[in-house]
């Protein structure tokens, strides 16, 4: 909890929503710094808290006046703000009485527009507590919560009732009103131990007088407590907590002052799978499941309880979990009636999207991508069967009774039926990893089976989603388009999958509608997360400009290349060598602009100078050397090779003046050059990096 604060906004309410607070706090905190420092007014600090029946903000260090602050105002012109005869117009006249400024504090200043009349004026001072009120209002109306009510005849809109407000600077209540509520010194304690108002003498004591009225108002505090109370319960009982960040933060805010309960179920509901009893727990009741030392789960399970726990509490929660393990084990029953290759046809009944047909077609389109990556990738016939099999059996369990009801199981329930159909463990693990990444934070497939269908059924989605006309567009990506392009290019460059996506979608853009437009913005899309990714892994800009600015979509090798350039560039003599290429390239580009058709053809016998000789015969002599790194992926040893031929290039550039009259010469010159630059052409653009 903020100390030494001395300014307090408790707005009481009845209980919001825990997910609605999080992005609350934030909102406020942000907001309200940002009103103070526009109003001029000091402080040194804001935090804002919440628990489900209150939101507080504390602040520490608000001066209470604003301070002073001289501006600068922009007149009107002076021919608009003199007439002929030199007197004021309207337009002076208004400007002055407006700003509350004399005409012999008028400045004249010459700007791009022409002559114009300035004025300086000091702001006055006003009382913090005179604008608090106004800053609150503001905040207060515009917390993005995602719905918003009405009570009666109020024209505020919140989540849900405000009961009352509290609002102290300085110690003193600040005069506040909102839909008929008025700002006063009290605050409610705990709405089941403490029911009652109480008042806040001073800010200093807010913290403490809330926790003996039964309120944990911090709720970092609340987090920690919760986590380290869980850990110490599930140590207690021999085992160890099945961690849940997500879930640790909703039932923070869904509590004031948490208890932990330990409840059990019975053990035979150990036979159903444990995802399905973690997520049973988790997703309909928000408990957390204990797991014992050797791995397997124990039958027991953590309430975080908003009040002491009882023995009527504690059967209350057994039964309702007695009740939704029935549910899941009779879905889990009913799913193994028949094989998960069995439920692939029904999947024919079940529509992906109005334009793209049934979730069977998309199998059928994932599984022809999938056959493609594998001949692409050379694997062999066993490894490519196994994708095939996964990725027809990747969207069975859609139509499984447990994915029904919980759908944040889809492809973990098809790996568990898999498994237990005798699928291998490649296959099975594919139809759940292929899913991934599902968030930021989730790891990429495993396996290359995985890794294979996890890129079809992104690609699927992507041509899928472009054919139709699900684009992003700005901060909209509501199918996850972004997350899914990024995936595409993580998984080539760490999965070392090495693609010419151009060559890819240019293969499978056929089976979806307007397939010919589709692969150049694609390219260019993933292309885009490409350059994010480059970037989070350090390289300079200029590095993933000259790799990812060529034609060119092979992201591990660009990749391995942008990693080559950033080691490379700077050894002794890459700077040299980069403005000697760069050198070779403008000439010849300058010469293809005036002359895109010209034909250029290189005759060793036409070299005359010495220097013209030295460098055919150094870059001739290891012509085969340079193909053999590029095709191998050699380029450090590359660079370093070019390096060696700095010297040949330099003395050409002293000796030869390439642009001559005679044609001839000329014609051989600019072949000679454009010969030692075509093997670089597909590798990266020299003219990008940077010196």
């Amino acid at each position: 909890m903020l100390q030494n604060a001395n300014f307090l906004c408790e707005i009481g309410t009845e209980e919001i929503p825990a997910g609605y607070l999080p992005p609350a706090i934030v909102y406020i905190k942000k907001s309200f710094g940002e009103r103070l420092k526009e109003d001029r007014v000091a402080f040194d600090a804001v935090e804002v808290y919440a628990t489900p029946r209150r939101i507080v903000i504390l602040a520490s260090g608000v001066a209470s006046v604003q301070s002073e602050e001289e501006v600068e105002l922009k007149g009107p012109s002076v021919k608009a703000a003199y007439d002929a005869e030199g007197k004021p117009t309207k337009a002076l006249m208004g400007f002055l009485k407006g700003n509350g400024v004399e005409e012999t504090h008028l400045l004249k200043r010459t700007t791009d527009k022409g002559e114009y009349l300035f004025a300086k004026k000091t702001l006055a001072s006003e009382k913090t507590s005179a604008i608090l009120p106004v800053i609150l209002a503001d905040i207060i109306r515009n917390i993005p919560f995602p719905k918003k009510m009405r009570w009666c005849d109020l024209k505020l809109a919140f989540p849900r009732p405000i009961a009352y407000f509290c609002v102290l600077f300085n110690d003193a209540v600040v005069p506040f009103e909102m839909s008929g509520i008025a700002s006063s010194d009290f605050v409610r304690g705990h709405y089941v131990r403490h029911n009652r108002m109480v008042r806040v003498e001073s800010i200093s004591a807010y913290g403490s007088l809330m926790k003996e009225n039964g309120v944990v108002v911090d709720h970092t505090e609340r987090r920690e407590t919760i986590r380290g109370e869980l850990e110490r319960t599930a140590r207690s009982l021999g085992g160890e907590l099945v961690s849940d960040d997500d879930l640790l933060e909703t039932v923070t805010f869904l509590t004031e002052s948490p208890f932990v309960l330990v409840c059990d179920f019975r053990p035979e509901f150990l036979s159903i799978p444990d995802i399905v009893l973690i997520t049973e727990m988790k997703e309909h009741q928000k408990y957390f499941a204990v797991r014992g030392k050797d791995g397997v789960l124990l039958p027991n399970f953590l309430v975080i309880s908003n009040n002491p726990p009882t023995a009527y509490v504690k059967a209350g929660n057994e039964r309702v979990i007695t009740a939704r393990f029935n549910d899941a084990r009779f879905f889990f029953d009913e799913d193994r009636k028949s094989r998960l290759a069995d439920k692939v046809d029904s999947l024919k009944n079940v529509l992906f999207h109005k334009d793209l047909g049934s979730i069977y077609d998309k199998v059928e389109r994932v599984r022809y991508i999938a056959a493609h990556l594998s001949q692409t990738l050379g694997l062999d016939a066993k490894t490519t069967a196994r994708v095939d099999r996964a990725a027809f059996l990747c969207k069975a369990d859609l139509n499984t009774a447990m994915v029904f009801e919980f759908t944040s199981l889809q492809g973990k329930m098809g790996r568990i039926y898999a498994l237990l159909d005798g699928e291998d463990a490649e296959t099975a693990d594919a139809i759940d990893d292929h899913y991934r990444p599902r968030s930021q934070d989730d790891p990429m497939p495993r396996g290359v089976v995985s890794r294979v269908l996890s890129l079809a059924e992104k690609l699927d989605n992507l041509l899928g989603s472009y054919s139709v006309g699900n684009i992003p567009k700005g901060s909209q990506d509501p199918y996850a388009l972004r997350r899914q392009a990024g995936a595409i290019v993580e998984m080539a460059v760490d999965g070392e999958m090495s693609i010419d996506l151009r060559a890819v979608l240019e293969h499978c853009a056929p089976k979806y509608a307007n397939g010919a437009d589709l692969v150049r913005p694609i390219l260019a899309f993933i292309g885009g997360r490409a350059n994010t990714l480059f970037a989070e892994r350090g390289f300079r800009y200029d590095e993933i400009d000259a790799c990812l600015s060529i034609d060119y979509h092979n992201y591990l090798e660009q990749y391995r290349r942008a990693h080559s350039l950033h080691d490379f560039r700077g050894r002794e003599g890459f700077s040299e060598m980069l403005l000697s290429f760069k050198r070779m390239n403008n000439i010849v580009s300058a010469f293809r602009q005036k002359e895109p058709g010209y034909a250029l053809r290189f005759d060793p016998a036409l070299l005359k100078e010495d220097a013209e000789r030295g460098l055919y015969e150094f870059f001739n002599s290891r012509r085969e050397k340079i193909r053999e790194l590029i095709h191998t992926d050699s380029y450090r040893e590359l660079f370093g090779l070019l390096i060696e031929g700095k010297g040949a290039i330099d003395r050409f550039f002293d000796d030869v003046m390439v642009m001559t009259d005679d044609t001839g010469i000329r014609d051989n010159r600019l072949a000679l050059l454009e010969t030692i630059l075509d093997p670089f052409r597909g590798l990266l653009d020299f003219t990008k990096i940077s010196e």
